[in-house]
């Protein structure tokens, strides 16, 4: 695997702070972040339509599902993509990818 470049310690405490005290900037940073998002995603050639599979949640999926159950407004779609996540890693059963999909765009955009 190649180089990949990252900051100093230095410059990530600079940028944490200038996201704390500075307003506009840190509001200017998160349109930018959510507009490559939406670009990436909309010129993507996977076919959502045509993804599927049945596949068992990961840890990290499992977390995150319970955190937005317990702490975010979801829609019931979004309850229920949770709920089947949350069942499908304590049971080690596979779920459909769909739920797995709508818990990782919550991911992508908390």
């Amino acid at each position: 695997m190649g180089y990949k470049w990252k900051p100093s310690k230095t410059a990530r405490r600079e940028f944490a702070e200038k996201m704390n005290n500075d307003v506009e900037f840190a509001e200017a940073y998160r349109q930018r972040r959510q507009q490559r998002a939406e670009k990436r995603r909309g010129t993507s050639t996977f076919d959502y339509e045509k993804a599927g599979g049945e596949y068992i949640p990961t840890k990290y999926q499992n977390d995150r599902a319970f955190e937005f159950l317990t702490g975010y407004n979801l829609t019931p779609e979004q309850k229920n993509a949770c709920n089947q996540v949350l069942y499908g890693f304590s049971c080690s059963e596979k779920i459909h990818h769909d739920n797995i999909h709508i818990v990782n765009e919550l991911i992508r955009t908390t």
